[in-house]
């Protein structure tokens, strides 16, 4: 137990580091006057993941990591009192995280799922959080001399933007990763693809084209119905972030004379669009599960979970099929009925156990036996059928017998004591366009009925 508490405090310490080192990230690459003061925040979306994993134990980290990233920058300020000021601001900070926390369990206890999940995700676990912070951290700095109280309205609506903005970034990558991770050969392809073109549109619309960043977003919803969530949550942050960076340097499309608007108008395009991407890719996911549940629930409905063979349901569309392809073809098919000898008093002597031991021996034997374009279904209790697809009574009778003997000389174990059984077969060919499918499944079924009562263990030709 101790140990374990010691890994986890570990943990959360290296998570902590890496709030520290986001923390200077922005500040190198998007920040504004005061220097602690960014366009992104993206350890509001650390501070989320670091509560939503260990709760209340990680606040002291987290307000040790934004107080050791803040200090420098508020210290150069000549107002009074730096370090209470980087200590409301840090304690602020750690605030973001529990709230968005406990408003994450309550609005979404699922987890976020469905794009119906993404107006309480973007309302209540990104603005609302951030908003009541940020109106902590505007006050803040007005007293601490840092900004002028005029200023302290464009300062709150960017700060709750840049903490809303590093919280729907990271937290979309990390439920990615933590979702579905791993990826194969395919969206690696098209991962690899996407960031060239990425690339490509980023470097002309900051430098000779500004309109090619507004491609992004459309790449990017091609993005994500070929990719999983954890690609489009990476690259979409990754490039959304690329242009907050670009526009904090003075280039791209959101530079205009004043520079509030910029920054106003950049933040609402990255939040709307890595919302939206999210949405779509959290809809794609949805409908892939979907699809997936509905495969699932198709092969359980068409196959016999004992012996893994197709059941009557599934077969049935598959005799009317390759019936009327003989019809337009001319060739022929067979079709041949096996049953069980003495099933009942296996059941009766060993137990359902054994008698289900020899029903998936029989269908292992048929397998093995059959081609890959031949059909081998349980119509039913201790009846199997075989349809061998162009295939004359001549060819199919060997396959048949070999199937006899094999299975014959086979053994299955009961209660310490080896059992044989026998299977005897009634087979039919289709005879010709006069005769319907149901008639050549009859026609097997009384050659069946025949085996059986001349003796079992043999095969019988309907006529």
């Amino acid at each position: 137990m101790a140990r374990l508490k010691h890994t986890k405090v570990i943990w959360i310490a290296a998570t902590a580091l890496v709030y520290y080192f986001l923390a200077h990230f922005g500040m190198a690459l998007f920040a504004l006057k005061p220097g602690n003061i960014t366009l992104l925040w993206l350890p509001s979306g650390i501070a989320l993941v670091m509560c939503l994993h260990w709760g209340y134990r990680s606040i002291p980290f987290i307000v040790l990591a934004s107080f050791a990233a803040n200090f420098s920058g508020m210290s150069a300020s000549s107002g009074p009192g730096p370090f209470l000021h980087t200590a409301v601001a840090a304690i602020a900070d750690g605030m973001v995280g529990i709230i968005a926390m406990h408003s994450f369990k309550y609005f979404l206890p699922n987890g976020l799922t469905r794009t119906h999940d993404l107006v309480p995700f973007g309302l209540w676990v990104c603005i609302v959080p951030t908003s009541i912070t940020s109106i902590i951290l505007s006050i803040n700095l007005a007293v601490g001399g840092y900004i002028s109280w005029a200023e302290t309205e464009n300062f709150f609506l960017m700060l709750v933007l840049a903490d809303s903005l590093g919280i729907l970034l990271v937290y979309q990558v990390y439920q990615g990763w933590h979702d579905d991770g791993k990826m194969s050969r395919a969206e690696l392809n098209w991962l690899a693809g996407t960031t060239l073109v990425m690339a490509v549109l980023l470097t002309l619309g900051f430098t000779t084209l500004p309109g090619a960043v507004f491609f992004i977003v459309p790449l990017l919803l091609v993005l994500s119905f070929n990719v999983n969530l954890f690609g489009v949550a990476t690259i979409s942050s990754v490039s959304l972030m690329s242009i907050i960076v670009a526009t904090a340097h003075n280039a791209g499309p959101f530079e205009v004379t004043d520079p509030a608007d910029s920054n106003f108008r950049l933040m609402a395009f990255v939040f709307s669009s890595a919302l939206t991407i999210l949405g779509i890719a959290l809809q794609n996911r949805q409908l892939t599960s979907i699809e997936r549940s509905s495969e699932l629930w198709k092969d359980a409905a068409e196959h016999d979970p004992l012996t893994g063979l197709i059941n009557r349901r599934a077969f049935l569309p598959r005799l009317q099929n390759e019936h009327q392809r003989a019809l337009r073809t001319g060739n022929t098919y067979t079709f041949a009925m096996l049953d069980l000898d003495h099933f009942k008093s296996i059941n009766d002597a060993y137990g359902h156990h054994c008698g289900d031991a020899v029903l998936c021996a029989l269908a292992a034997v048929m397998v093995e036996n059959c081609r890959s374009i031949d059909a081998v279904v349980r119509m039913g209790g201790e009846e199997f059928g075989i349809l061998f697809p162009e295939c004359h009574i001549d060819e199919a009778l060997i396959a048949l017998e070999r199937i006899r003997k094999r299975f014959e000389s086979s053994s299955t174990m009961a209660d310490g004591k080896l059992i044989f059984v026998t299977v005897s077969i009634g087979v039919a060919a289709f005879a010709g366009a006069e005769e319907k499918d149901t008639e050549v499944v009859e026609r097997a079924d009384r050659a069946l009925y025949a085996a059986k009562a001349e003796g079992r263990n043999q095969i019988v030709v309907g006529l």
